[in-house]
């Protein structure tokens, strides 16, 4: 959330996080339903379990990924970002 801030634009802040918020509360919309199904059709310890892996995937995407080499220009010349 801070690189995102910090590399948008001060007249689009608002619209990016407002954005992100909004992807924020589809995902819940959409997660929890299919979670609570997913929980009774499965049980709990295994729902949980396939959450558990899909957050290492989501990490491990996130590590190979070149946002993990990103750096804000003003940082990288050593100003405050």
């Amino acid at each position: 959330m801070g690189y995102r801030q910090a590399v948008t634009p001060d007249a689009l802040q608002g619209r990016t996080n407002t954005t992100m918020r909004s992807f924020n509360r589809a995902a819940i919309i959409l997660g929890a339903p299919l979670g609570g199904v997913l929980a009774e059709a499965i049980g709990y310890r295994p729902t949980l379990w396939i959450a558990i892996a899909g957050f290492v995937f989501c990490a491990a995407i996130l590590m190979a990924s070149p946002f993990r080499r990103a750096r804000h220009p003003d940082a990288a010349a050593g100003g405050t970002p």
